[in-house]
């Protein structure tokens, strides 16, 4: 029964003593049942309608892959300046100020030596360079008087300024008791200990420079080859544990190695010492340099990763999207590199064309898509 027949028997069985009004009324609220009914079916699309919609996909554009791209290779921590440092005099260590790792001024104190034997000295020889000081003036009035010749006056004024030379070898010996540091630096290492003998030039302390750092890096001469070695090479490094404190470094010199597997080249880049962190000689480092790309490399374009879509015999492909038609074609790619959420890839693509980027498994060869910038 419709909706109109089942008002018009409900109307019917009415009582007649409602009157002419209520058939009226009754009519009315049958009609606006059936209105809305009828609009209502009217908004909604079938399901065919629905399936003949245009897929709605995200398009990117293809990019160029740059003319250099970045490397990371491993690096390591190097002193730019290491000395040796060493008592100029020897004897028994009574006093070590400063330990491995420390941080010292220049003038600051080492170590020092028992300088009691190397006082007594000094008194011994000051003492007779006194006694001959005052012997010689007593012999000048005598050449005067032609008493003593001059011959033996020269001589005893010879063995005063030995005397005089040798209270001052005894006076320098007495200062390098004590061992200062030449420079600001760190101590790198101690091989001395209280109470030990230290002989006199044996290295007791290494001190590097506290200002400035080196980083050793080695690298194919495949590579090294396309590097240009001056002041334009860029590179930055990072602790392996802390990828996020990146520091500059500044190309200082190159040298060339030979080992069995080939020639390498070793790169040393110098560093301003990070205030925020403690490098130490030794220290692992990782290091990015920006390497010219090669002619394949350079011929090659950027494409987002999510664009690539890998079939079951490991071929790549992407959805080139046709602006005009709206339809997608499958478009073999070669990957040469990721680099991050990119993928360096060749193939019949040029820089501006359009791929789909977001969809990409569900889109088929020719079907009609819509930018999900476009308004339908």
């Amino acid at each position: 029964m419709s909706i109109v027949d089942a008002c018009s028997h409900s109307n019917s069985g009415a009582n007649a003593t409602a009157g002419h009004s209520a058939r009226v009324r009754g009519r009315e609220v049958c009609s606006l049942v059936l209105l809305v009914f009828m609009l209502g079916a009217c908004g909604k699309p079938t399901p065919s309608e629905r399936a003949n919609e245009p897929r709605m996909v995200e398009i990117a554009p293809v990019g160029e892959s740059g003319a250099s791209e970045l490397r990371v290779f491993s690096g390591q921590v190097e002193a730019t300046n290491v000395s040796a440092l060493a008592f100029e005099v020897s004897g028994r260590v009574v006093q070590i100020a400063v330990l491995d790792g420390a941080r010292v001024t220049q003038g600051q104190l080492l170590a020092r030596i028992d300088d009691e034997p190397y006082r007594l000295q000094l008194q011994r020889a000051d003492a007779q360079y006194q006694q001959l000081a005052d012997d010689l003036k007593r012999k000048a009035a005598l050449r005067d008087e032609n008493i003593l010749s001059g011959a033996a006056y020269d001589q005893l004024k010879a063995a005063v300024e030995m005397a005089r030379a040798q209270r001052d070898l005894a006076s320098r010996d007495l200062r390098n008791t004590r061992l200062l540091a030449p420079f600001d630096g760190r101590i790198a290492r101690r091989t001395i200990e209280a109470q030990q003998i230290a002989q006199a030039g044996a290295p007791v302390f290494q001190l590097e420079a506290r200002s400035r750092l080196e980083v050793g890096v080695a690298l194919p001469q495949n590579i090294a080859d396309s590097l240009p070695f001056d002041r334009t090479l860029s590179a930055e490094a990072w602790p392996p544990d802390r990828p996020s404190a990146i520091f500059p470094l500044v190309y200082r010199e190159h040298s060339t190695l030979t080992t069995p597997g080939g020639s390498v080249y070793r790169l040393l880049f110098s560093l301003a010492r990070p205030d925020n962190l403690n490098l130490l000689p030794g220290m692992a480092l990782r290091v990015r340099v920006r390497v010219p790309a090669s002619a394949t490399t350079q011929s090659a374009l950027v494409v987002p990763v999510n664009a690539l879509v890998v079939s079951g015999d490991d071929s790549r492909a992407v959805w080139k999207y046709d602006t005009t038609s709206h339809r997608v074609t499958r478009t073999a790619v070669a990957l040469r590199e990721i680099r991050g959420d990119d993928a360096v890839v060749t193939g019949a693509l040029q820089v501006g064309d359009q791929v789909v980027a977001g969809g990409a498994q569900f889109v088929t060869e020719g079907e009609e898509v819509r930018p999900m910038e476009t308004n339908p």
